[in-house]
C-alpha cells in the first residue's frame, strides 16, 4: 500500500470540489472509499432548480454505465467457467454471420470485434429495443478489417462501441444465464450489496426518485475544433456512427424523461449516486469480497489493447470491458481501471491505493472523455 495521508488528500479534494461547484452549472458529487470504508463523500449544487443536490441523490451516469456492465458479464463468465479466449458464437451461435465466428470474448469485451456501429445504415433501431439490435449485431459484418494490425498487439486497432457495447454484453449475459443483464445485475450485486445503482428504475421506485433524482443538463458548448469534433460532424463517419447508433443523437432532455429512466441501456443508461459506484468499485480495488476470483479481478486490469481509437480519434486502452490507464485516464495509479462516461461521470478502481472512486455531475462537459473538472480532482487526489 502506497503512503496516503487522508487529511491531506480531503483536504485538497475538498477545496478542488468547491472550485467546481463555483465554476459550473447545476450539482455533483464526489465519494471516495479506501479498503472498504468511507474516504470522503462531497455534494453541491443543484439537482434541479431550487432542490439542493444531497449525498443520496441518483443521476444519469451515461458511459460509466459500461464498467458496472462489464463487471456483470465477467462474474457470469467465472461463475460458468467460461474462458476469455471462447468464440463468441460458441455462446450465441447466431453470432457467426458475416466472419465472425473467430471473434473471442476478449476481442468483442476490448471493443476489438470491429462491432463499434450497426451495419448497415439506416436501419433506424430504438436504442430500447434490445431484440432488434441485438439481431442487427448479430447478422453484420465487422465495421473494418479485423485482420489489420496498428502493432499494438494481436487485437489490431479497436474502436469504441459508444452504443453497440452494452447490446453485446447484455446479450450474451441473456445467452448463459438466462437473465438480462439488468436483472443479473439487481439479483448479484445491488441487492445484496445495498447499492443505489440501477439498469432501469424500477416503477415501484420511480415516483420517489422522481422527485430526487438529478436532472442532467446539456453542455454549454460544442467540443473544442480537432479531429474528433470533425469526425463527429460528419453523419457518415464512423465516429458519429458509434456515438448516435442505435437511437441517434440522445440529448438531456429525452434522458431525464420518465420513460428513459426507467428503461434498461447498459451502454449508457444506468442511475447512480455517487457513493454506490464508489463503493462497487473499492470492492473491484480489493480482493473482490467473495464475488470474483483473483483471475477476474486481473482480467479487469490487465490491457489487451492500445493506441488510436477509431472511433474517439484519439488513444485509449481497454481491458476485459474496462478502460485502463495507459493514457492517465485515472491520474497516476497505473493500474487503476474504470470508464468514464460522456460528460464528467467517472468511476474507477486504484488497486495500489485500494481505492474506489466516483464523480457523478448532472452539468455535462463536451466530449465524451474525462475532462478539466475530473481532471481537477485526480490532480487533487493523487497531489500532483
Amino acid at each position: 500500500m502506497l503512503p496516503f495521508d487522508h487529511a491531506e488528500v480531503s483536504e485538497r479534494l475538498s477545496l478542488a470540489f468547491q472550485e467546481i461547484i463555483a465554476e459550473t452549472s447545476g450539482g455533483c458529487s464526489l465519494a471516495i472509499y479506501q479498503e472498504g470504508k468511507p474516504l470522503l463523500s462531497l455534494q453541491g449544487g443543484e439537482a434541479s432548480p431550487g432542490r439542493a443536490w444531497e449525498a443520496s441523490t441518483p443521476c444519469l451516469i451515461w458511459s460509466a454505465s459500461k464498467g458496472v456492465a462489464a463487471a456483470c458479464i465477467l462474474h457470469a463468465l467465472q461463475t460458468q467457467g467460461i474462458s476469455l479466449e471462447t468464440p463468441v458464437s460458441a455462446l450465441w451461435p447466431e453470432f457467426a454471420s458475416n466472419g465472425k465466428e473467430r471473434i473471442t470474448l476478449a476481442e468483442l469485451l476490448s471493443h476489438c470485434a470491429g462491432l463499434a456501429a450497426i451495419e448497415p445504415t439506416g436501419l433506424g433501431l430504438s436504442i430500447t429495443d434490445h431484440q432488434s439490435v441485438a439481431e442487427a449485431l448479430a447478422a453484420q459484418p465487422p465495421n473494418w478489417n479485423l485482420q489489420e494490425d496498428d502493432s499494438n498487439g494481436r487485437f489490431g486497432m479497436h474502436g469504441y462501441g459508444a452504443r453497440t457495447f452494452g447490446f453485446l454484453l447484455d446479450e450474451i449475459v441473456r445467452q448463459i444465464t438466462d437473465e438480462t443483464l439488468a436483472a443479473y445485475w439487481k439479483r448479484v450485486f445491488q441487492e445484496p450489496l445495498g447499492l443505489d445503482l440501477w439498469f432501469g428504475l424500477p416503477e415501484s421506485l420511480e415516483e420517489s426518485l422522481a422527485e430526487s433524482a438529478a436532472m442532467v443538463i446539456a453542455p454549454k458548448m460544442p467540443p473544442s475544433p480537432g479531429p474528433f469534433s470533425e469526425a463527429f460532424a460528419d453523419p457518415a463517419s464512423l465516429t458519429r456512427r458509434a456515438l448516435s447508433e442505435p437511437g441517434r443523437l440522445l440529448n438531456p432532455s429525452v434522458m431525464n424523461t420518465e420513460a428513459m429512466r426507467r428503461a434498461s441501456i447498459p451502454s449508457l443508461g444506468a442511475i447512480a449516486t455517487a457513493d454506490s459506484l464508489a463503493r462497487f468499485y473499492v470492492l473491484l480495488a480489493g480482493d473482490g469480497d467473495g464475488f470474483f476470483q483473483p483471475e477476474t479481478l486481473a482480467a479487469m486490469q490487465t490491457t489487451l489493447t492500445k493506441g488510436p481509437d477509431r472511433v474517439l480519434i484519439d488513444k485509449t486502452s481497454f481491458s476485459a470491458g474496462f478502460m485502463t490507464n495507459e493514457y492517465g485516464v485515472y491520474g497516476l495509479g497505473k493500474n487503476s481501471f474504470g470508464h468514464p462516461g460522456a460528460g464528467g461521470s467517472l468511476g474507477f478502481a486504484d488497486p495500489e491505493l485500494g481505492l474506489g472512486f466516483a464523480f457523478i455531475p448532472s452539468a455535462m462537459h463536451p466530449g465524451a472523455l474525462p475532462g478539466a473538472r475530473t481532471q481537477k480532482l485526480l490532480k487533487a487526489l493523487y497531489g500532483s
